[in-house]
């Protein structure tokens, strides 16, 4: 091979790598494609190469794993590469070279190719299993679809990409709430809620971090859904828990929710009273305590800030509060609740 020229190797499949001398070793770039998989491509070209047509799915499985690379960003990514560990400054060329010879068809020994199917179907199932628990409310069973989905054989590429794993599992825990009946206006409040989240904590490359903010996130969905679908309250009287839930950072009056959902204050107080067995400010301050206690046991956030963010200014009318609700503090809570 000449020095300094990027032997790009096509297969007749349409997929590709690069290979470049770097001293007495091999750079090796790929596998990639330059096409999308256009509708009729597949077929085309299995037909141009003799290959049978029972071929075509394991063909096109093949075809989409891998990225579709522009033939000058690997060329530049060869240059960078070997710049970088001190090889020479500037390519010569991009030299195309097409793979030729053979036949394109399985060999008797080779392992059978139904395995990649089965992955996918397996794959397809987690996720509605993920969904349908999500639809429940049942966060034990949508962590444990997720945590088998991380187990499988050939793993789910977006689970392990940072950032849009997470993306994609807030829409799918969206999609699946929604499903479930927790009102529109309550699932953007809660996707909305982490996407800013996420944002702040950006593209961690720690698995750990990422999966329990995914945990977290999955939990919190599952929890809104549980609630509003097993309280056996009138309608007026859910969305007002709803607010309430949604809200818990925010000092909202009894007079805002009523004008919020078209009700009389002393209307929105007794029919809320009759259908809870509490006022709305012991209602709001109960949510509190346990919006609280959750974050004390799964996050490492002061107890101040904690105060901050279930809507007390006060840390020490936070800790009362906390005290009457589940009978410590929450320094002693939290040492109870974590390892």
């Amino acid at each position: 091979m000449d020095r300094q020229v990027v032997h790009e190797i096509r297969e007749p499949l349409g997929m590709a790598i690069s290979l470049v001398r770097w001293g007495d070793r091999l750079l090796v770039i790929g596998p990639y494609t330059h096409e999308p998989m256009h509708p009729g491509v597949a077929e085309e070209t299995l037909s141009r190469l003799g290959v049978p047509s029972a071929h075509l799915q394991i063909y096109k499985l093949y075809r989409t794993r891998y990225p579709i690379v522009d033939a000058e960003y690997v060329y530049r990514g060869a240059a960078s590469v070997l710049r970088a560990g001190g090889g020479e400054d500037a390519l010569g060329s991009l030299r195309e070279v097409e793979a030729e010879g053979g036949t394109i068809a399985p060999g008797v020994r080779e392992a059978p190719q139904s395995a990649a199917f089965t992955v996918i179907e397996e794959r397809y199932r987690l996720e509605r299993e993920f969904m349908d628990a999500v639809a429940e409310g049942s966060s034990e069973r949508a962590l444990a679809a997720l945590q088998r989905m991380g187990r499988m054989p050939q793993t789910i590429s977006y689970l392990n990409t940072p950032f849009l794993g997470t993306t994609i599992l807030r829409i799918m825990a969206r999609v699946a709430a929604q499903r479930g009946g927790l009102p529109p206006l309550t699932v953007d409040a809660i996707s909305q809620e982490y996407a800013q989240r996420l944002h702040r904590i950006g593209h961690s490359s720690d698995p750990k971090r990422s999966a329990a903010f995914t945990a977290q996130m999955v939990t919190d969905f599952c929890r809104h859904v549980r609630r509003h679908n097993q309280r056996e309250y009138p309608p007026l009287v859910r969305r007002v828990a709803d607010e309430i839930d949604l809200h818990l950072s925010s000092q909202v009056s009894t007079t805002e929710l009523a004008d919020r959902l078209g009700v009389s204050a002393s209307t929105l107080a007794r029919r809320f009273k009759a259908a809870t067995g509490l006022t709305i400010v012991a209602y709001t301050a109960q949510q509190r305590a346990e919006r609280a206690a959750r974050l004390l046991a799964t996050t490492t956030q002061s107890v101040r800030e904690i105060a901050l963010f279930v809507g007390y200014d006060d840390a020490n009318y936070f800790v009362k509060v906390f005290r009457d609700a589940h009978g410590m503090t929450p320094t002693a809570y939290r040492e109870a609740h974590t390892a």
